[in-house]
């Protein structure tokens, strides 16, 4: 069985990549920085079909080292819009020296294939060329040249996933649906800045459908180095966001569009160009905005419960 690395395993991608993953015939290991988390998220059964690697312990990279995975996907990060001087040790810990601990413990395994996860805030003007909107989607960029360092010299594969807008689960970071979301039920109207920021939202099951996908077939990838932009190749506003939410929940706004100034790197316009994903996989999101939404307010009911 193909033995499968997988860190940030308690994050938004990472918890439903696990459910699903822990479904198919792979070997499965988590790196965690807080192995008690994993018993809150999973199931005793899924629980029982993983190894977990602490990585607050100073033998995790051993670990990883005997574990021996064939595929690694990366998805662990530290995700912030800041970029002041006490941000900075964190961003970079967490996205560079991490990532770099990582690939070093990962030499000499046999690695066949490491899947790395971007951002599409690594693309502040949309065309396909990096300049990062943020200091956090800098650090991401900067990665690549660690990775680059380790491919030379280990020989395996690079698949670098750069998900767009992702909803579609109650996470402990709002995204930007859920503070849309909330401004309905909020005593004063919100605060917002234009909303005519034109996203890619994705839902969260077809970018869990897609990391498997890309796990079941890497090794049948050409090229050593790949990008894909995940995303459904379909732009909406944020104001039509907060329409098909009222419409749905039939409520009135409670937004008060324009109050806030937009910032200097606001991204205006992100959305993913899918033309490879349906060249090289024939694979296209299936969960429209609409059905997503829907999807969405059905966990939302179920979480205030």
């Amino acid at each position: 069985m193909m033995r499968i690395l997988l860190t940030g395993a308690t994050g938004f991608i990472g918890k439903e990549l696990v459910k699903a993953v822990s479904e198919k015939e792979y070997t499965v290991a988590v790196l965690v920085r807080d192995p008690n988390k994993v018993n809150t998220i999973f199931t005793k059964k899924i629980i029982q079909k993983i190894k977990i690697i602490d990585s607050s312990s100073d033998k995790w990279s051993t670990e990883i080292a005997e574990f021996a995975p064939e595929v690694v996907v990366h998805l662990a990060a530290f995700l912030t819009s800041k970029d002041d001087l006490d941000i900075i040790p964190d961003l970079i810990a967490s996205n560079i020296t991490f990532g770099a601990q990582l690939l070093q413990s990962l030499k000499g395994t046999g690695l066949t294939a490491f899947i790395n996860t971007g951002t599409f805030a690594e693309y502040f003007y949309g065309d396909g060329q990096y300049s990062p909107s943020y200091l956090y989607s800098a650090t991401k960029t900067a990665f690549h040249n660690i990775i680059k360092y380790y491919q030379q010299i280990g020989s395996f594969k690079v698949v670098n996933v750069i998900p767009y807008t992702i909803y579609g689960q109650v996470d402990s970071q709002p995204k930007i649906i859920d503070i849309i979301y909330n401004s309905f039920f909020a005593d004063t109207p919100s605060n917002m800045s234009g909303g005519e920021q034109t996203l890619d939202f994705v839902h969260i099951e077809d970018v869990v459908s897609f990391y498997c996908l890309l796990i079941d077939q890497v090794s049948l990838l050409k090229n050593n180095w790949e990008d894909y932009h995940l995303g459904t190749g379909q732009g909406n506003t944020l104001r039509r966001i907060a329409e098909i939410l009222s419409e749905k929940l039939n409520l009135p706004e409670n937004i008060n569009w324009g109050a806030l100034p937009y910032r200097d790197r606001d991204t205006m316009y992100s959305v993913a160009p899918i033309a490879k994903l349906i060249n090289h996989f024939n694979w296209v999101p299936v969960i429209t905005i609409n059905k997503g939404i829907d999807k969405f307010l059905a966990i939302k009911k179920i979480s205030t419960f």
